[in-house]
């Protein structure tokens, strides 16, 4: 005869009591694949700060980190009535104050405010899109994406610019950067299941900008004395930190890249194609940044497409013979009504005509050459 067994009682899960109704609270879990991301980004910033002569100051990064996590706090708040642990928003800011630049902020100005309402609405304009533009159900751009790009569009070059594709001018700062991009990238993209989504646009980018560079292709920057060109072209672009960043941290987001394996190796294979494209106009580093930056907001418009085929593919593989309803005229009048919709298609319109018509632009050349006199916006 045995003594029956005897269950521990259950682990009382986090909550408060606010007036009498008990609110769940979710605190931060090292299992997060936000968490180990937020490590490598915070571990960029302070390479940024420490060696690598970042132009953002101590105060552009926490007020934006700040800002973007109480916003998600609220929504989440608001929209499911539990306390939460603001993850996606802390991660936002850090991610928007990573790449975007104010305009006058010097390496060492560590509590500068100079240009801090843009990186207060690129924070905004990421929020609102992600809660926002949901036309199925779901966030369809890359929050902090948009709002980079939305700024570097529309409130233009002479206030804001994006990190440098060059991240000098310290050898151990560069060493170290790549140490942690690469380091990083397996230890997130692997969880996550994005290196073959990875590979698919390095290998993609570096094919075309390789024959870009073989055709004579060049670029201006301010960091740099000429034009920019041949294999130097190239190992700026196929091989930047700033690009791997992109590719690793900010495309690799699981909540906006399609789901299905093959789906995303087309999204990698296509942001970079749509990334390539846009350069091709580019002869100067801004307009160059804006289009691999922009490359993304246009592949996002499109990733339900991408998940639809490729059920469709799964379904004939496996035989499946059930009749999918087509889309009618009707149907799809209807989905263009939506807001969702009207704005989705807007944003990833107005993108690469923007970003296309910075080729154009004589003020980012000029700047780019250092030809504005003191007032250099960069």
């Amino acid at each position: 005869m045995t003594a029956p067994a005897v269950t521990a009682p259950a682990r009382p899960k986090p909550h408060v009591t606010l007036r009498g109704q008990e609110i769940p609270v979710v605190l931060p879990s090292r299992r997060d694949p936000r968490f180990k991301l937020s490590s490598v980004v915070i571990t960029l910033h302070v390479l940024g700060q420490t060696l690598l002569d970042w132009k953002v100051s101590i105060a552009q990064i926490l007020i934006t980190m700040l800002l973007c996590g109480v916003i998600e706090f609220v929504v989440t708040f608001r929209g499911q009535r539990i306390i939460a642990w603001p993850a996606s928003g802390i991660l936002t800011g850090s991610s928007v104050a990573l790449i975007l630049r104010a305009s006058g902020t010097r390496h060492g100005d560590w509590w500068s405010l100079r240009g801090i309402q843009w990186f207060i609405l690129a924070g905004l304009i990421s929020l609102l899109a992600k809660h926002l533009i949901r036309p199925t159900g779901k966030h369809l751009f890359n929050p902090s994406n948009i709002g980079i790009v939305w700024c570097l569009l529309v409130i233009g070059p002479n206030h804001v610019f994006a990190q440098y594709l060059w991240w000098g001018p310290s050898h151990v700062g560069q060493a170290l950067a790549y140490a942690v991009i690469i380091g990083g990238a397996m230890w997130i993209l692997r969880a996550v299941r994005m290196i073959p989504m990875a590979v698919s646009f390095l290998v993609t980018f570096a094919v075309l900008t390789g024959i870009f560079a073989l055709a004579g292709h060049s670029f201006i920057a301010i960091w740099h004395v000429g034009d920019i060109r041949g294999l130097e072209y190239w190992a700026n672009l196929a091989f930047s930190p700033e690009v791997l960043v992109f590719v690793f941290f900010m495309i690799s987001d699981p909540q906006t890249a399609p789901k299905p394996p093959l789906g995303r190796v087309i999204y990698g294979a296509a942001t970079a194609t749509v990334a390539a494209a846009l350069i091709y106009f580019q002869t100067t580093e801004f307009g160059i940044k804006v289009a691999i930056l922009s490359s993304l907001t246009v592949v996002c418009a499109v990733v339900p497409f991408i998940e639809a085929w490729c059920r469709r593919r799964q379904a004939a593989a496996s035989g499946d013979r059930q009749p999918t309803a087509p889309a009618t005229p009707k149907s799809i009048l209807a989905a263009l009504r939506r807001p969702a919709v009207i704005a989705a298609l807007i944003v990833a319109v107005a993108a690469p005509i923007d970003t296309m018509a910075l080729a154009n632009n004589k003020q980012v050349v000029l700047i780019e050459r250092g030809e504005v006199g003191k007032a250099n916006a960069q």
